[in-house]
């Protein structure tokens, strides 16, 4: 199933000037990449909502001491991602962030995304709904990318023995 992939972006806010701060992907059958992004010169540092920050738990200084630049994270999502159908479970939000990404990388994104509740159209709700309360105890969703794509990546395999 390396045909298809994973991805969450965490950000510093919903509004129109938030930005990546950090981005994690896997593959159905593998473990979940993550990187914290360094801050690029151009995001705006009013764009930092604290109630994000309360919700994901990264600081701006654990951007500045542990984030990579954004062109390390966009060549490393390229290699990962690049030929493979990439599920968000909010793209258009993670869209956004990820086009701000590449923008202040001066990079081309090799990968496009889709919606992640493509994969479950065959399901019954019921099925979709149990499905998901498994998920939730086995990998719970927390606002930090690598635990959200191990999420997601749980909600699939789940579904396809049901």
């Amino acid at each position: 199933m390396a045909d298809i992939a994973f991805i969450d972006l965490e950000a510093s806010g919903l509004g129109a000037d938030s930005w990546p701060i950090e981005v994690g992907w896997c593959f159905p059958d593998g473990r979940p990449q993550a990187h914290l992004i360094r801050t690029a010169p151009n995001w705006r540092e009013s764009a930092w909502d604290p109630k994000a920050e309360a919700l994901h738990g990264v600081s701006r200084d654990d951007l500045k001491n542990l984030g990579a630049p954004p062109q390390q994270v966009c060549s490393a999502l390229n290699v990962a991602l690049s030929g493979v159908k990439v599920y968000s479970d909010a793209p258009d939000w993670d869209g956004f962030w990820l086009y701000r990404l590449f923008q202040a990388a001066k990079m081309r994104q090799a990968f496009e995304l889709w919606d992640f509740r493509d994969l479950f159209a065959r399901l019954s709700p019921h099925a979709m709904r149990e499905a998901a309360l498994k998920a939730a105890v086995i990998a719970p969703h927390r606002h930090r990318a690598s635990d959200d794509v191990l999420h997601m990546q749980t909600l699939f395999a789940l579904s396809r023995s049901m």
